[in-house]
């Protein structure tokens, strides 16, 4: 028997692909894993779960924005709500950040209105459809998303310190095909069809 470890809402590996710049795909809000668990599981299987739940990566990442969060009276969700719409483009509405399904509906209309409070973004109707509201940033906030970039830039050259350019290629591949793996296996889940777990 193979236990399976779901995983709800909150997709922590995906957090890590979007915090490293790997392009992300809607993948609804659940999904589920099959790890073979026993007393003679590999150092690599232990290793991969680490990257899943990104635990040690949450650690470092939090502990690395403590500064700015203090300075500008920030949450983490601001920041990274902050770094997606200046990374987005025109896919820049409350839809747009929860299709990620990084943050849940909630914790996105509250740092949306706490943001608008302290003029970091502000809205736009869109002149199409008019139920479409666009969130535009200030300059006051560009300032803040320079010194977020340049956070994350040193956050990547830590992780990826040793990693050759060759491996990082490697790296984005394998994670584009997980990124496929549970893509598919949630389209499963949605339409009822059994779902296969290799061994």
């Amino acid at each position: 028997m193979i236990p399976r470890l779901m995983y709800k809402n909150s997709i922590k590996f995906m957090k890590i692909l979007f915090l490293c710049n790997i392009p992300l795909d809607f993948l609804g809000d659940k999904w589920y894993i099959g790890l073979k668990l026993n007393y003679e599981v590999r150092l690599m299987d232990w290793m991969l779960e680490g990257l899943l739940q990104g635990t040690q990566f949450q650690k470092l990442y939090n502990r690395r924005i403590e500064v700015l969060r203090e300075e500008y009276d920030l949450r983490k969700v601001d920041i990274d709500i902050l770094y997606f719409l200046f990374k987005s483009g025109e896919h820049n509405t409350s839809k747009d950040i929860s299709d990620l399904n990084l943050f849940n509906k909630g914790h996105i209309s509250q740092s949306v209105g706490r943001m608008v409070k302290q003029k970091l973004i502000y809205i736009v109707q869109d002149q199409e459809d008019r139920r479409c509201m666009h969130i535009m940033l200030t300059e006051k906030a560009l300032q803040i998303v320079e010194e977020i970039t340049a956070l994350r830039k040193q956050m990547y050259n830590i992780i990826l310190k040793g990693v050759t350019e060759e491996e990082r290629k490697v790296l984005l591949q394998v994670s584009r095909k997980v990124n496929e793996n549970i893509k598919g296996a949630l389209q499963n889940l949605d339409t009822g069809q059994e779902v296969i777990y290799a061994e």
